[in-house]
Formats: structure tokens, C-alpha cells, sequence
């Protein structure tokens, strides 16, 4: 899945920069080819799995653990895992992330460097946004809409686990939202990144560190502007489109 040169760089990358065991639980579907009104099969459940495992096989202080959703509804209530493919991502610190779908194309190397991230627990924030972060009093759900061919996802993606990382008070969550046009409906996902912040407030684009670190705020507190500022999007590729076998994606990941 992953091509060997690639997995032999990422190896090396693992072996100088990870720092203390991050945990991975992966939550998927039996493979079944039957559809009924409440469950279809899971087109992603078997790449992202794939993927995870190859990755996970790369460092010592990566592990992984396979959870089938329907099996585990202790685990699923635990980290509030609502759909599948979804994994939990736990480093040294408080605090756990979510991400839904197959971490693929653009976001695969920002997957990667977010699991770096959680290992050495540290994050590229300013003092002031440390700051303004570390004063939080009140939960925020921070979803971040993504594609994997979308320029400007992974920076928003990285950044909403940072947040996490420097407060339990931000909850946050990545959606690849090819994969759940249902969500992209509920939302109104017309272009990504989208930032949603406790399911009411959308910011489209990717947004400076100092805006988004202040909308976030605002979420926690305040009361938001009417016109919420944005960056720059791409379009979102919805509905969904279906896996296209057989391509090795710009991140090297391989999809059979």
C-alpha cells in the first residue's frame, strides 16, 4: 500500500524524530458484501486498515489496536467514535483525536508528521496562542473537513490536533469528507479545509494562526460575528466519489 522507498524514508523519519509511543485504535466494519437499509459496506475500512498497519509497522513506538465497531460498544462510547473508518490517535499527554476516513493524498504526509507531533507532544504555536489556548474554560469541538487532493487541508488538519494538545478543552476531530457525503449535506461542505466549531459555527478556508486560534475562542465564549472571516479553499469533492484503483496518490500512498 505504501510504496517500499517510501516506507523505508518514513522508517528513518520515525527512528530520529518520534519520542514516546503514540497509540492508534482503529475502528472498522466486518467485511461484508451485503447492504441493508442501516449498513452498507464499508468501501474504506479495508485501505485505511491497510495503511495503519504498515505505518504502525514502521516504529516500535507506534501500536495499533483493530476494533470492530459493531463489537465494541464500551471502546466506541469511551472516545465518542460515531462512524467508521475512524481511528483515535493517543501520544504521552491528556487528551485523544479523531480521524474519520482514509488519511490519503495530501493529508498523508500531514498524518504522518501529526503522529510525530503527538509523540514529541509539541506544537509550532506562538506564545500568544499558547496563551490565549491555555485559558480556555470551556469544551470546543473543533471538525476539520478535508480531501486528498485539497492544498491548504493539511495545515488545518495539523493544527486542529495541536490545539488539542495544548488544551483538553478542544476536542478535535479530522473528517475526509468524500467518504461521508451525509456529514458534507448536514454541514453544507462546499469547499474545504471547512473548520466547524461546536457544529454551529463554519469557517471556511485555511485560516492564519492567529484567526483561527481567535475564532476558537470566540466558540468557547463569546458570541461569533455574523460574517466569520475565511482563507483560501478548494472545491469539495462531493458526492462521493468512489476509490480509484489501482493510482499511487501525490502522497506515494497506493490504493490496490
Amino acid at each position: 500500500m505504501i510504496p517500499l522507498k517510501d516506507q523505508e524514508a518514513i522508517q528513518a523519519k520515525f527512528a530520529t524524530e518520534l519520542a514516546a509511543p503514540v497509540k492508534i485504535d482503529y475502528f472498522t466494519q466486518r467485511e461484508t458484501k451485503l447492504e441493508t437499509p442501516d449498513a452498507q459496506p464499508c468501501a474504506y475500512c479495508k485501505p485505511t486498515q491497510d495503511m495503519l498497519q504498515e505505518l504502525s509497522s514502521l516504529s516500535d513506538l507506534i501500536s495499533l489496536r483493530i476494533h470492530h465497531f459493531e463489537d465494541n460498544p464500551e471502546e466506541k462510547a469511551t472516545f465518542g467514535v460515531e462512524r467508521v473508518p475512524g481511528m483515535v490517535l493517543r501520544g504521552p499527554g491528556p487528551g485523544f483525536f479523531k480521524y474519520y476516513g482514509i488519511p490519503g493524498g495530501t493529508e498523508f504526509p500531514a498524518f504522518v508528521e501529526s503522529i510525530i507531533d503527538l509523540s514529541r507532544w509539541e506544537t509550532l504555536f506562538s506564545p500568544d496562542s499558547l496563551k490565549a489556548l491555555s485559558e480556555l474554560t470551556a469544551d470546543v469541538s473543533v471538525r476539520i473537513f478535508v480531501t486528498p487532493t485539497c492544498p491548504y487541508c493539511p495545515q488545518m488538519a495539523r493544527a486542529a490536533f495541536m490545539m488539542g494538545m495544548v488544551t483538553e478543552h478542544v476536542k478535535a476531530e479530522v473528517i475526509e469528507v468524500n467518504e461521508f457525503p451525509d456529514l458534507a449535506e448536514r454541514f453544507k461542505v462546499e469547499a474545504v479545509p471547512l473548520t466547524v466549531l461546536n457544529d454551529r459555527i463554519s469557517v471556511p478556508g485555511a485560516l492564519p494562526e492567529p484567526a483561527l486560534i481567535e475564532q476558537v475562542v470566540k466558540a468557547a465564549g463569546a458570541k461569533p460575528s455574523k460574517d466569520t472571516p475565511g482563507g483560501p479553499t478548494s472545491a469539495a469533492e462531493t458526492p462521493q466519489k468512489p476509490i480509484e484503483r489501482g493510482k499511487r496518490r501525490d502522497s506515494g500512498l497506493y490504493i490496490p
